[in-house]
């Protein structure tokens, strides 16, 4: 009796174990695939479009954008992303916005590494470094959606 008890004890702690560990894998990823895309300048209704693929490190590669064709104004990304969280992701690479409002309608162009975060109930997850090259407190709000 002893011998099972033993058996149905390590059983569980094994599989909690695997559980939790299946759980805090599954958390660190991403569906891959497209996913629609913003800035608020250009269209919240109109989403452009980004594909999510996994790379063989475990980061994700990001490629894609948003144009409007009519005014030329875009958005467009190409990196990688690490997920931190569920709800945050590191981003490495080059991310481009074209406002012909803003910034004299001049590119501006972001390379290095930002944040993108999912805060509250939001079913996307928002650039943090959100500064437009402007200046001026404008600010541009590029979006990746679940």
């Amino acid at each position: 009796m002893k011998k099972i008890y033993r058996a149905l004890l390590f059983s569980i702690v094994i599989l909690t174990g695997y559980s939790t560990y299946a759980q805090q894998s599954a958390a660190n990823t991403l569906r891959e695939g497209k996913h629609n895309f913003t800035l608020q300048w250009i269209s919240w209704d109109k989403p452009g479009k980004v594909m999510i693929t996994k790379k063989k490190d475990g980061t994700y590669s990001i490629k894609g954008e948003q144009r409007d064709a009519a005014t030329g104004d875009f958005v467009t990304i190409d990196g990688s992303l690490t997920v931190v969280s569920p709800r945050e992701l590191t981003f490495e690479g080059n991310i481009q916005t074209r406002y012909s409002n803003v910034n004299a309608g001049k590119v501006c162009d972001k390379t290095g590494t930002y944040h993108f975060l999912a805060k509250g109930a939001r079913k996307y997850w928002r650039l943090q470094e959100m500064d437009n090259c402007e200046g001026n407190n404008v600010v541009d709000y590029v979006d990746i959606f679940f």
